[in-house]
């Protein structure tokens, strides 16, 4: 192509890459504008945990950097300051995932990987046409409705794309420069919120033994030493749940321990709208996983971001809050967000076997899967931005 003919296509990618980032950071801005307007409780259209966080920052119950944040940005320019900050953060998690595709389409330009990137975060679990259409019981990686998760999501990503770059270094001279990126991008992550370095750590722990066992401990200081990466994190989450477990009853305990009213569990397999809710989320990742599988295994970040996302479905499956926070379902924010990393991974696979001319049939199934995503997820949001509330019920159990 002339040069002339590429700059003028170029020029065009970027306008449309940018226009379409405008247009979702202007709807994040007003979402969230009317959340914070919300009386919350759960019966508004808008309701969500905003209004709750800011509340909680107000009257000094410190326990994230997102309390840090919300505060000055709502004495700046009131709750408008607020949905402009959240905005910014979806967009420097679209730019990051857009980062995060380079590998999957490394001949492609910047405004296309930030195109492709807007595109596929706006997936949300399928719809199904007499399932009706809900929120609770489903797995996503884009949330429009909790403060801390919103801010938590750039950084978490960052952490994982900082790993996936250090790892490799362990058996060898350790780049102790990329370590110590990843060491302080997954302790500002944690510092925001828990959930990711929960089912973090025990992950890495797993992977460090295998490492040890299959190095027979050549590697010893390495893994020490990443091992020991974990441990700034891990001492935030003390200081946080000092402030969020503060009553007498409150802490962590498995599920099994806590007497509850499974009705009263909106997540989990404690009810069918839960199963169903689980079952349509993972469409497009089980397609990739069982036509692509092949290739998905040979790569260590698939291997690796499913495996961390295991481990916080387990977390979430068998742990609870107990005491006044019993019914909270915090612990689920571990595997929204892990799956939301995996999705990366799965979208790269697609995106890197459709370059390598994967068997055609096999890739169409997976391509209709993530179109699916993608047109669930696109009447979400435009049900959200009409103010029908994320916590709807499945209106139905058929699956059809």
């Amino acid at each position: 192509m002339p040069p002339l003919a590429q700059n003028k296509k170029n020029r065009l990618l970027w306008f449309l890459c940018l226009a379409a980032l405008a247009v979702f950071g202007a709807a994040m801005v007003w979402l969230h504008y009317q959340q914070l307007c919300s009386p919350g409780g759960g019966d508004d259209p808008y309701t969500s945990d905003l209004g709750q966080h800011l509340y909680f920052a107000q009257q000094g119950m410190i326990y994230s950097t997102v309390s840090l944040l919300i505060g000055p940005a709502y004495d700046i320019a009131g709750r408008i300051g607020i949905a402009v900050l959240l905005a910014v953060f979806h967009l420097a998690a679209v730019a990051v995932f857009a980062w995060g595709l380079r590998a999957a389409l490394p001949e492609s330009t910047r405004p296309v990987r930030l195109l492709v990137s807007l595109a596929v975060n706006l997936a949300t679990a399928v719809w199904m046409p007499r399932g009706g259409y809900w929120y609770q019981g489903t797995v996503g990686g884009t949330i429009y409705h909790n403060t801390t998760y919103i801010m938590l999501a750039p950084f978490a990503l960052l952490t994982m794309l900082a790993f996936y770059r250090v790892w490799p270094t362990v058996r060898g001279r350790l780049d102790l420069r990329s370590y110590a990126v990843y060491t302080v991008l997954l302790t500002v992550a944690t510092s925001f919120k828990a959930n990711l370095i929960f089912a973090f750590a025990p992950a890495l722990l797993v992977l460090l033994i295998a490492d040890f066992m299959h190095s027979c401990a050549k590697n010893l200081k390495n893994e020490i030493l990443m091992g020991c990466s974990v441990f700034p994190g891990v001492a935030l989450c003390f200081v946080q749940a000092r402030v969020l477990f503060a009553a007498e009853d409150s802490g962590i305990r498995l599920i099994f321990t806590v007497p509850f009213d499974h009705h009263r569990m909106l997540w989990g397999p404690f009810n069918e709208a839960g199963v169903l809710g689980l079952a349509r989320s993972f469409v497009f990742a089980a397609a990739v996983g069982l036509l692509l599988g092949r290739a998905a295994w040979k790569s260590f970040r698939y291997r690796f971001s499913l495996f961390t996302f295991a481990v916080s479905m387990a977390e979430a499956l068998l742990l609870v809050e107990s005491g006044e926070r019993l019914y909270h379902a915090n612990l689920w924010w571990g595997p929204f967000i892990c799956f939301w990393a995996f999705w990366l991974e799965s979208v790269s696979v697609f995106l890197a076997q459709c370059r390598a001319k994967a068997p055609r049939w096999r890739l169409v199934l997976c391509g209709l899967a993530l179109v699916w995503h993608l047109a669930s997820g696109v009447c979400f949001l435009v049900m959200l931005l009409c103010g029908v509330s994320y916590n709807v019920p499945i209106l139905t159990y058929n699956l059809w």
